[in-house]
């Protein structure tokens, strides 16, 4: 019998696969950023840009929920802050955790 996996789970997975999609195209000083933005976060440097990405993970086949604007605005505001661009990375997982179709990427700024 195969168990649901919780919330924290399906957010973590989501932040490891965006890390691993970093790394192998390039970026470095990857690193978590939940604490300092309050979203669920990522830092990474490029050679083209240093960017914020907000990751968007849902648990089943499908697209994940657009953001609201007001959320956008505040992930913007606090890239600027940090003097890095927003993105938002938009992934579905399954059950045992792996990708399920493409990450889809949406620049804010």
């Amino acid at each position: 019998m195969m168990t649901a996996l919780k919330t924290e789970e399906v957010r973590y997975t989501g932040i490891k696969h965006i890390e691993e999609w970093l790394y192998s195209n390039g970026f470095i000083n990857i690193f978590n950023n939940t604490e300092e933005t309050g979203i669920n976060s990522i830092a990474a440097d490029g050679n083209i840009e240093h960017i914020l990405v907000l990751v968007k993970t849902l648990l089943r086949s499908g697209m994940p929920d657009k953001l609201e604007d007001d959320f956008k605005t505040e992930l913007k505001e606090n890239a600027t802050r940090l003097g890095r661009k927003a993105y938002i990375a938009y992934l579905v997982i399954d059950s045992d955790k792996n990708l399920l179709g493409e990450i889809n990427w949406e620049r804010l700024s």
